[in-house]
């Protein structure tokens, strides 16, 4: 049984963040990305990392430039739900923290960026709250575009709750 996953980022590339690594990682074995960091297909593959702390505004206007840098735009957002159960009492459900994560499920599986660009930061910052600027980025790009979303995966392993959502744009 292996317990991770070996990630070595080879000599003269920059040192990316955790969650870009991760990411770079997902790219890599969706075959998006090659090892040697070129991208498939001349796809134009750009690693943005946006502060914790970022303005709502500023994350919607990032959005909106990363989505007109081409006709089509495909985003990896990486976030983190709530963890304050998991820093303040690990193992005792918070119902504030459930509710949130809740609510922000249903954002991701309706592809309610409306919703997800109205999140306030103030309250992430109470609830421990890492993906809020990222999941704003993606209402930012989505625009006024009409998508479809999934939810495919609603996990709190560590205390920390995980969301893994698909959005596309709206089948006519």
């Amino acid at each position: 049984m292996r317990s991770g996953v070996s990630v070595t980022i080879g000599a003269g590339e920059p040192v990316l963040p955790l969650s870009l690594t991760v990411g770079r990682w997902l790219l890599e074995q969706g075959g998006i990305l090659y090892r040697d960091g070129a991208a498939a297909g001349g796809v134009d593959v750009v690693f943005q990392e946006v502060a914790r702390s970022a303005a709502a505004g500023d994350c919607i206007k990032l959005g909106r430039i990363l989505a007109d840098r081409a006709p089509r735009v495909a985003l990896l957002a990486m976030g983190d739900a709530c963890a304050r159960p998991a820093r303040e009492a690990p193992g005792v459900p918070d119902p504030d923290a459930q509710d949130y994560d809740w609510e922000v499920a249903e954002a991701l599986a309706a592809a309610d960026a409306r919703w997800l660009a109205r999140l306030d930061p103030a309250l992430d910052e109470e609830l421990v709250v890492a993906g809020r600027a990222a999941w704003q980025v993606l209402a930012g790009a989505a625009g006024g575009s009409r998508m479809q979303g999934r939810l495919l995966c609603m996990s709190a392993p560590y205390g920390v709750t995980y969301l893994v959502a698909s959005w596309e744009p709206w089948a006519d």
